[in-house]
């Protein structure tokens, strides 16, 4: 008989070479991947996947005195080839950077806690606010439009004198000199046909006298829905209505704006603008074509449309759809496509856009998430962040989809006041998304399609701008909840001198047997690009369930005084084959390896530096660990 030979069982290998999936809160750290992190503090990745630091922060200006930063805005001068970076504080002033700090830009004021928002076309900068009337900005002063008054003395007369049963309704209303409208008094008339080409009505009425008076808008309607009919001049006073067909979407305004339309959004449209009236918050208002831009009145092109007044929500942002040429409109649970589509009645032409809802579930929150990433629309909202893009091959329809699963129960923790105050930026192919209250920033990288993670700051985000300066350079610009204005810097690793924390935790690995106590013998890592002090901790869950601390040890960079080399940290904290010279970290590794011989069942690893410019990348880590057999958990376990 022949003997048995006996076979020594194979170690088991755990390596976690790749991090690209980044950081995943949805599971629990025992159900990740290896190529998934259950903790990213003030990390990013690079690479392959590799775990890093953020970029730090410096002071870039100050804002005025004191207060939070509630707008940022740019205007590039293309006659001078100088551009300006301009911001608003809670003290009410536009400012623009003036070296480290700033001056103020006269002609307007807003109260406290206003927030503005900014876009520039055909050489000038527009800013609106639903506490302030849109403000023009052309480089040296701000421009404030004057208020007109409403047409009195309305009056219509059944000029042929044909009768019926219908009672139908008039009004007029005045247009300012930027395309602002007034809002228009009623006149009824009753006895009339329900066909108005049987008869003729004269409708008259009495101008406001203003020298910036640039013509008449006449609404027809049942009484309560009246719908815009015509347009005239400023020089008439009487409009002949022989029954033409009415706009079915542009209603009679409800507020008057020929001061300049109050707003929380504006958005350029290839050589449109775009606003929301802040009274008449479901009212989309488009401009005309440049340099027709700051007029939103049919005189010039410009038009409106309601998107869906009766949901219980108002629009919350505007965006454009690369590769359609539609708007997107969101609330709070919708979205919608708009469509400019130009329609006459009698002698002129008029917009008469087209809404089409995209999804009637799912929305953003507030315009300043809204990023316009490549070809796609990243936007936040109370069900998560999404993406809306255009599929040109299924029919030309516009797909969304959620990005944020594995980021679900941190959006579960949020207030109301933080999806309310959001803000994003998209740079370096990453969409950051702050929120100002809770110190805090969640990154997706795009390039890799995952979390990098959360980085924690020391000052509340407010607003956040992408910006190339004077010199062509691009300035990642940050507002915040004090009265300074910062950038971010990719050379830098603290904030404005505060050093940054960062934290990366692996999944809870059991070398893929889940039932079985493991012999851990031998761990490796792999760092690249040390500075400062870096430690890594070795976490293990040992027989009794208990997680503890089997390892610790730390790796200096060249950046910080101290000594490295094999074994530091490994002998009894003795060194040996000291690094002497000059030690370059541009394209240094640090492998290290350490002798474990301890029994446990899941194995954990943490990279974390807290001092001061410490950075680190982590390019790999790999264990070895022997089985324990089938019968090795412990028997207070046993059932």
């Amino acid at each position: 008989m022949a003997a048995t030979v006996w076979k020594k069982r194979p170690d088991l290998t755990a390596e976690w070479s790749t991090f690209r999936k980044g950081l995943n809160l949805l599971l629990k750290p025992t159900e990740l991947g290896r190529d998934e992190l259950a903790q990213a503090d003030n990390i990013m990745l690079i690479g392959g996947g590799v775990p890093t630091g953020r970029w730090g922060t410096a002071t870039y200006f100050t804002v005025n005195a004191t207060g939070s930063i509630n707008g940022l805005a740019t205007f590039n001068n293309t006659a001078s080839l100088t551009n300006e970076l301009i911001a608003l504080s809670d003290q009410g002033y536009l400012a623009k950077k003036n070296g480290t700090g700033s001056t103020v830009i006269t002609g307007q004021s807003y109260p406290s806690g206003s927030i503005v928002r900014a876009e520039q076309l055909g050489g000038k900068t527009y800013f609106v606010s639903k506490d302030v009337p849109m403000t023009v900005y052309n480089g040296q002063t701000l421009a404030v439009l004057a208020t007109i008054s409403a047409p009195s003395g309305l009056s219509a007369t059944n000029f042929s004198g044909a009768t019926g049963t219908f009672t139908w309704s008039w009004q007029v209303t005045a247009l300012g000199p930027a395309g602002g409208e007034t809002t228009g008094n009623y006149i009824q008339l009753a006895n009339l046909p329900q066909d108005l080409t049987k008869t003729t009505v004269d409708v008259r009425w009495t101008a406001p006298s203003a020298a910036s008076l640039s013509g008449f808008q006449i609404y027809r309607g049942l009484p309560g829905f009246e719908f815009l009919l015509a347009g005239v001049g400023a020089s008439t006073s009487l409009y002949r209505d022989t029954g033409d067909i009415t706009s079915t979407n542009i209603a009679a305004p409800l507020a008057n704006n020929t001061g300049g339309v109050k707003s929380q959004f504006i958005t350029k449209f290839t050589d449109r603008l775009l606003a929301v009236s802040a009274a008449e918050p479901n009212k989309l208002l488009i401009s005309g074509r440049y340099p027709n831009q700051g007029r939103f009145d049919w005189t010039v092109g410009g038009g409106y449309l309601w998107i869906d007044p009766d949901s219980g929500q108002d629009i919350t942002g505007i965006s454009i759809q690369q590769g359609s040429n539609k708007i997107v409109v969101f609330k709070n649970f919708s979205s919608y496509a708009v469509e400019l589509v130009e329609n006459t009645s009698g002698s002129f032409a008029y917009l008469d856009p087209v809404a089409t809802p995209i999804s009637t579930s799912i929305g953003a929150s507030n315009p300043d998430t809204i990023q316009i990433v490549e070809n796609d629309i990243f936007y936040f909202g109370r069900k998560g962040l999404y993406t809306v893009g255009y599929e040109p091959n299924f029919l030309s329809i516009i797909r969304t989809n959620e990005i944020s699963a594995r980021l679900r129960p941190y959006i579960l923790n949020l207030n109301d006041a933080d999806f309310k105050n959001c803000c994003s930026m998209y740079v370096n192919n990453k969409y950051l998304l702050s929120f100002p209250a809770r110190k805090e920033i969640v990154v997706y990288d795009r390039e890799r399609g995952s979390f990098a993670g959360i980085w924690k700051m020391p000052f509340g985000v407010t607003k956040m701008k992408k910006y190339v300066d004077g010199a062509g350079t691009e300035q990642w610009v940050i507002g915040t909840d004090t009265n300074q204005v910062y950038t971010f810097q990719a050379s830098i690793n603290s904030d404005n001198g505060i050093t940054i924390t960062k934290t990366m935790r692996t999944n809870k690995d059991a070398f893929g047997i889940w039932n079985e106590l493991k012999i851990i013998k031998l761990f490796f890592s792999l760092l690249r690009n040390v500075t400062g002090s870096v430690t890594v901790n070795l976490l293990m869950e040992d027989r009794t369930g208990a997680t503890t601390t089997i390892k610790t040890f730390s790796i200096v960079g060249a950046a910080t005084s101290g000594k490295t080399g094999w074994g530091s940290m490994l002998w009894g904290g003795g060194v040996y084959g000291e690094s002497r010279g000059t030690v370059v970290t541009g394209t240094d590794e640090f492998p290290r390896f350490s002798q474990l011989y301890k029994e446990g069942r899941l194995i954990q690893v943490e990279v974390t530096s807290n001092s001061t410019n410490a950075q680190f990348e982590v390019l790999n880590i790999k264990m070895t660990a022997t089985r324990r057999g089938d019968n090795s958990l412990s028997s207070s376990l046993r059932v």
